[in-house]
């Protein structure tokens, strides 16, 4: 691994447990599929703090004429992608989908973590603080 931490790597704690060389210990992470970045509307970005998830949304489509091509040269990524790098890595059939907010819960190895938090169709890994880490 890289003497940086991989930027899909959200936690102190999981940038420790990549660099670990045990592959039979397991710890329980949320990986985010890349996704498009949201646009605020003006409204929102005329306020100083957002109150509802409603003034996170991207702008409704007929609104989002003048930002669709700068959006459109960002690699995002669908849910498909980042299941067939799962799948690739023997996880698939253990992750947990969550189309709601376009994540995986698996656990995963320390090699299997590394190669996750470079892999394109990832945005972003956080601990599953649900679940401790096991040894195998």
């Amino acid at each position: 691994m890289s003497h940086h931490a991989p930027n899909a790597l959200r936690d102190a704690s999981l940038v420790d447990f990549a660099s670990q060389a045990d592959a039979a210990q397991r710890t329980s992470v949320i990986i985010e599929a890349r996704r498009l970045p949201v646009t605020p509307s003006p409204q929102a970005l005329a306020r100083h703090t957002a109150v509802g998830p409603s003034e996170l949304l991207p702008p409704p489509v007929h609104a989002r004429g003048a930002v669709a091509s700068a959006l459109s040269e960002y690699p995002a990524c669908d849910m498909n992608d980042l299941e067939a790098c799962l799948s690739s890595l023997g996880l698939a059939d253990d992750a947990r989908r969550n189309d709601l907010n376009g994540s995986f819960v698996v656990e995963v190895t320390p090699p299997q973590l590394r190669v996750l938090a470079q892999a394109p169709s990832v945005q972003a890994i956080h601990s599953n603080r649900h679940h401790r880490r096991s040894v195998g």
